[in-house]
Formats: structure tokens, C-alpha cells, sequence
């Protein structure tokens, strides 16, 4: 069946399997379908930003207190510390880091903390940074570059690969590549908006390496940015990408 041929129902489709609604055998066949189009996996992802996005708008809850002792019984912890307990007596092990639920707690918090660290000063390094002037014989001044919006592009693993930053004073996109990130060989890479509504807007295909900056009306337009791989030159399909999707992320206020 293509799903294409029917305005608008890949984007429903995306949206039911997103928030679990899409069960039984449409959700395997849809399942099915999105494993050889690239275009259904970007909207299945864009949907998915969009929820993360909206539980940072409601209130913190704290989790019932007979949650975290379920946990434990459904993992069989109490019962792996009671036989290890029983087994050495005298000098009572302490549970693995792995199976430690403290452990997990504070590393989720503390990953948490320092991604959000390296984004405020890698923004503020951005925003500092001085251009060097145009040798030229009439006197300028140079402006320094204003971060507007920027965005963190990461992989599937949740490893930033790409940083996205948009100047609201030129209109100047600036895409640098973080640690970690490479580019496939005969192919290129192309930068994606993706609207709240409608199809995907192309940015720019990508040099190979080093940082690439070019001219975009405004990435606010855009509460997601991805990034694919396509053939050289970039994607045949003007209203989205053909190849596998790499990279993702939210758009957020710099300031």
C-alpha cells in the first residue's frame, strides 16, 4: 500500500504509532512499511521531538513511593541481594553499579546537568568569538555574530554529532561538526527544516567536513532540524530527503 498516495495520513499514521494508539496488525505492517522509507521514519521522529517537548511543559511529578520496590521485585534485585547475602555472610557485597537503581537515578541527572552545560558554553563561546575583518582599504567595524537560535543534532544514540546556530542579525546559518562525527564517502549530507505542518524544507547540502555556513531566512520556523544522507548533490526529492536520516534535534532560543 503507499501511504503517500493519501494527503496527510502518513503524518496521522506517524502520530498514532507515536503515542501508542496505532496497535495490532497496523502497527507491524506500519512498522513494516517505515523500514524502507525514509520519509515515514522522519515523520514518525519529528512526532516524537514534539511529544518529548510537551512534558516540559507540565509540572514535575514525583513517581508514587511503591514504584521503585515494584521495580526492584520485576528485576528480581531483592531476591539476587538476599542469595548473595546469604551466600557470604560475613562481609555482605554491595549490589553491582549495574544493578544499582541509585546508580541510574543520579547518572540520568548528572548526564542531564552536563549536556545542558556544554550547550550554554559552547552557545557563549559562539557569541564571544570575534571574525576577523576583511582586509579592505576603507575602515569597517566588525559585528560580533548573535546566536538567536541554535540547535544540538544527535544520533540515534543520543551522541551530539552536529552544532546548528542561526545569527538573527545576518541571517547566517553556522553548521560545525562535534567529535565524533563523520561523513559517508560518496555521499552527501543535507540539512533539513522540519515545519509543524507540511513537508521537509532543505537547507543546504553540506560540505564534506570543516563547517558550513550559508543564508536562511530564519531556523525559528523550524522546531526541528535533521540531517540525512543523500546522493551527491543532494536529495532528488525536493520535498524531503530520500536517504536514511542521521542526526535530529529541537530548535530552541539561544538567549
Amino acid at each position: 500500500m503507499d501511504l503517500h498516495r493519501y494527503a496527510g495520513l502518513v503524518d496521522q499514521l506517524a502520530a498514532e504509532y507515536t503515542l501508542g494508539v496505532l496497535r495490532g496488525g497496523s502497527r507491524r505492517r506500519f512498522e513494516s512499511i517505515s523500514q524502507h522509507d525514509p520519509v515515514i521514519r522522519l515523520a514518525v521522529e519529528t512526532w516524537r521531538l514534539r511529544l518529548a517537548a510537551m512534558t516540559e511543559l507540565g509540572p514535575a511529578v514525583a513517581p508514587p513511593p511503591e514504584i521503585w520496590p515494584a521495580i526492584e521485585r520485576r528485576l528480581n534485585l531483592v531476591n539476587a541481594r538476599r542469595d548473595a547475602a546469604a551466600a557470604r555472610p560475613v562481609a555482605r557485597p554491595k549490589p553491582n553499579w549495574f544493578e544499582n537503581l541509585s546508580f541510574w537515578r543520579g547518572w540520568s541527572i548528572a548526564a542531564t546537568a552536563i549536556a545542558a552545560i556544554a550547550l550554554v558554553v559552547s552557545v557563549r563561546e559562539l557569541s564571544t568569538t570575534t571574525p576577523v575583518p576583511t582586509p579592505t582599504p576603507v575602515p569597517q567595524v566588525a559585528q560580533e555574530p548573535r546566536i538567536g537560535y541554535v540547535a544540538t543534532l544527535a544520533d540515534e544514540k543520543s551522541n551530539a554529532r552536529m552544532l546548528v546556530t542561526w545569527d538573527d542579525r545576518t541571517s547566517e546559518v553556522t553548521v560545525r561538526r562535534l567529535s565524533g562525527s563523520s561523513d559517508p564517502s560518496d555521499k552527501s549530507m543535507q540539512l533539513w527544516g522540519l515545519p509543524k505542518q507540511g513537508h521537509p524544507v532543505s537547507l543546504g547540502v553540506l560540505p564534506v567536513g570543516g563547517t558550513a555556513k550559508f543564508k536562511a531566512a530564519s531556523v525559528s520556523a523550524y522546531p526541528v532540524l535533521a540531517v540525512s544522507v543523500e546522493p551527491v548533490g543532494g536529495s532528488p526529492n525536493p520535498n524531503g530527503p530520500t536517504g536514511p536520516v542521521v542526526y535530529t534535534g529541537k530548535v530552541i532560543p539561544a538567549a
